[in-house]
């Protein structure tokens, strides 16, 4: 009998004893996928989006240093223009470059062990060539009148080359050239990074009026490469718009997309004006309404000269990933 209750009780010791056990290994188990689970909430909270940003911010560096070389490199044909040449007249010349619309330059998501949530989404972009809209009406232009005339003795439309990113992670921001200028707009303000093509002198003023014109396909989205080609169809000489000595006075009015757009031209303007050493009084620059930039010249300044460029731009896909 004895033998027999013994028996039993260490048959259900046993029992226990594996069940305590298998208890055990579930719970490590469990333990073991709680872990993972907060490392990869911690990693997906706070390192994708910062290996994100820094992914886009260098992304947005490169898309300003394009910007940059791009305008020098269309400058360098109308400045370096020499008609009367048959050796250096350059109208006809075509440059390309090559701008990486993604921050992740159209490269695929990782898979299989590497999960896609491991790593950061790349960004998108579009490029085009555009004249956009004007808050005032019509599209954005410049109007240049003399001896207050209220036709406008110019009236130019100011096209762009313009790149729109889609961030997600930093800052929404475009970029666009426009009148020989490099201008960054986002949500905080429109800045000009490199000057437009105005100078002003105690002497006269000095503008060069850049039309560009979409040749062929005009835009392109994604996030690989594509390449924009763009031709310089023409330089004119330089003209002068010189107000009779009766009514010494000029005005110069730029109709833009917004009151942001406004102000960074305004801003712009004004430090070329302070470089120039002219007076507000002799070259007055504000905003009337705040979409639209001002500039009324006289005693000196009014004088003014400008020449026209053309230029077509085209954009061809190179790479998959773009529409």
């Amino acid at each position: 009998m004895n033998r027999s209750r013994t028996k039993g009780s260490d048959a259900a010791r046993s029992d226990r004893t594996q069940s305590d056990d298998a208890l055990s290994e579930v719970i490590g188990f469990i333990l073991i996928i709680a872990i993972l689970m907060i490392f990869l909430s911690l990693w997906m909270v706070y390192v994708v989006p910062a290996e994100g940003r820094q992914q886009e911010i260098e992304h947005m560096n490169y898309v300003r240093n394009w910007f940059t070389q791009y305008k020098i490199t269309a400058d360098s044909l109308w400045v370096n223009h020499e008609p009367n040449d048959p050796y250096k007249s350059l109208t006809g010349v075509t440059f390309s470059n090559s701008l990486t619309l993604g921050s992740q330059g159209g490269a695929t998501q990782a898979g299989g062990l590497f999960l896609p949530v491991m790593s950061p989404i790349g960004s998108t972009g579009a490029v085009a060539v555009a004249n956009q809209q004007a808050a005032s009406g019509g599209v954005e232009r410049i109007e240049i009148r003399k001896d207050g005339n209220p036709n406008p003795d110019i009236d130019f439309q100011m096209g762009r080359l313009e790149y729109d990113a889609t961030n997600h992670y930093w800052i929404p921001q475009s970029y666009y050239y426009q009148m020989g200028g490099v201008f960054l707009k986002q949500p905080s303000g429109t800045v000009a990074r490199v000057s437009p093509l105005i100078n002003f002198e105690t002497s006269g003023t000095f503008i060069a009026l850049l039309e560009l014109a979409g040749a062929g396909q005009i835009g392109l989205s994604g996030q690989g490469p594509v390449r924009v080609d763009t031709k310089m169809t023409n330089r004119t000489e330089s003209y002068s718009l010189i107000p009779a000595p009766a009514t010494p006075y000029s005005n110069i009015t730029i109709y833009l997309e917004d009151e942001s757009v406004a102000r960074g031209w305004e801003n712009a303007l004004k430090e070329l004006r302070f470089q120039s050493g002219v007076s507000s009084g002799a070259c007055n620059i504000y905003r009337n309404p705040t979409d639209v930039v001002r500039i009324d010249l006289q005693g000196g300044p009014e004088k003014i000269q400008y020449r026209y460029i053309y230029y077509t731009i085209s954009v061809q896909s190179i790479a998959t990933g773009a529409t």
